[in-house]
């Protein structure tokens, strides 16, 4: 036996963040995908493109993250080894991990 689709409202055009936030945690994937509200998207190339853009963008936005002393250490002596620093190495693994998740590599 299926199971019921639940109604999923659409989300608003000019959402705020919080709003895509509280859309997003509220309503499972699946359900969403199921109630035709949003999509499985195979191309990404529009965000790779995004990504290109935003490696020389200046550094205005703000992402604030908890991580153990020890993880901390260990970024701070490898960002050494490569004469820059902790915050810069990050923003760099994060690029590359991002382009990485992008082309499915």
């Amino acid at each position: 036996m299926r199971k019921k689709t639940r109604k999923i409202p659409l989300l608003k055009k000019r959402a705020s963040e919080s709003d895509v936030i509280d859309w997003v945690t509220t309503h499972d994937p699946f359900d969403r995908i199921d109630a035709k509200v949003s999509t499985v998207v195979e191309n990404h190339s529009d965000l790779d493109d995004l990504l290109q853009e935003a490696l020389f963008q200046g550094n205005k936005a703000q992402l604030n993250m908890r991580i153990p002393p020890a993880m901390k250490a260990l970024l701070t002596k490898l960002a050494r080894e490569r004469t820059t620093d902790a915050t810069t190495l990050g923003r760099i693994w994060l690029a590359e991990r991002i382009r990485k998740e992008l082309t499915g590599k």
